[in-house]
């Protein structure tokens, strides 16, 4: 049964009342990740004054949950000022790092001053010399594993993010086992991004499709990919293929307000902006990108797109615009985890004769 929270967050879903923004404070990181899809233009970014305004103004917006990230956030010497000020004005934060930063003090001042609901720290391997490789910063692995323990020792909820890559893929369960050994959630990634500049050279880190399939089907996995077995996405509560320009919205280090993080179409600048309502509602940008994910959801539920692997898909319109030009363009990698995921759903349902609902129910027994 759907509780008063899900009905809620569904109803301004379908309203496109945002419940969240995610604030890249900026693009200066101390690591030098291969991977990173971030882009720096060299512009000045946002002073602590301006991002002050920037938070007021999402504040009277109504914006309950605020996502602080970077780059690095907490390289920034006012992050402390600004985790304040947000709290001040009754955001519920959450902060996206890699954790090279926080020693047992650092961990104290964020449970005190920003008291996150959740921290997410990347991971890129069980092994430093795996984790490091992509980081390219000796001794970060341990800083990773250094900086969760001092977190959970203030009680903060702290969940891993793993990219799956072709140089971690065969240490993805070692990854579970760790987080598990630290009391920290893990959540791997199949799909590597292009840059936001369009530079596709981080998807020759892509897992192998050998992986993949063993990633989506061997029972092993089960616990690492979070479901017992893969089931069909229902799209019908939320009419919408992802929340992007609806639920949610972006803002980069020089104040470009964005539908998400991965979609960088320019709906304007809040530093220009007096209110964000007005915008919010009639920026040709975001009906733009509203409308394309409907029909998006559209195409893989009634599978005009992909066949019957469509609603298996994770689809996300950002990546298939920089990857195909075309924010409804059916790329690879969506592609192939929809068919392994379908295939995965085949051969459970031919081997245990239970329906899509049944799967549903053994994963919540399962407590995935």
């Amino acid at each position: 049964m759907e509780t008063a929270l899900q009905k809620l967050v569904t109803k301004n879903w379908n309203r496109a009342v945002p419940m969240s923004a995610l604030f890249e404070l900026t693009f200066v990181c101390n690591h030098a990740c291969s991977f990173c899809y971030n882009c720096p233009t060299g512009q000045k970014e946002m002073t602590t004054a301006e991002i002050f305004e920037a938070l007021r103004k999402l504040a009277d917006f109504n914006v309950l949950y605020l996502t602080l990230t970077g780059g690095e956030p907490l390289v920034r010497k006012d992050f402390f000022e600004i985790a304040r000020r947000a709290r001040e004005l009754g955001f519920a934060l959450r902060i996206y790092t890699n954790g090279y930063l926080i020693d047992e003090a650092m961990a104290k001042r964020i449970k005190e001053i920003a008291n996150p609901i959740e921290m997410e720290i990347s991971i890129h391997g069980a092994k430093p010399e795996t984790h490091e490789r992509l980081t390219c910063v000796p001794g970060s692995l341990q800083r990773v594993i250094d900086a969760v323990k001092h977190l959970r020792a203030q009680g903060i909820k702290v969940n891993l993010k793993c990219p799956m890559t072709c140089d971690n893929q065969e240490e993805v369960l070692d990854m579970y086992r760790l987080a598990q050994s630290l009391e920290a959630n893990i959540i791997f990634d199949p799909v590597i991004t292009p840059r936001d500049d369009g530079d596709k050279d981080p998807l020759r880190l892509m897992a192998s499709e050998d992986f993949l399939r063993r990633f989506w089907q061997d029972d092993e996995y089960a616990g690492a990919r979070r479901e017992l077995v893969p089931v069909a996405r229902n799209d019908a509560p939320g009419e919408a293929v992802c929340g992007t320009g609806r639920a949610s919205l972006a803002i980069d280090p020089y104040g470009n307000i964005y539908p998400c993080v991965q979609w960088r179409r320019s709906a304007g600048n809040i530093k220009e902006l007096k209110e964000l309502k007005t915008m919010w509602h009639t920026s040709p940008v975001l009906i733009e990108v509203r409308k394309a994910a409907v029909e998006m959801a559209d195409r893989l539920r009634t599978q005009k797109e992909a066949g019957q692997s469509g609603v298996f898909c994770s689809f996300c319109m950002g990546v298939a615009e920089l990857q195909t030009g075309d924010p409804l363009g059916y790329y690879p990698q969506a592609a192939r985890n929809a068919e392994f995921r379908l295939k995965a759903y085949e051969a459970w349902k031919a081997k245990t004769g239970e329906s899509a609902e049944d799967a549903g129910g053994v994963l919540a027994k399962c407590g995935m």
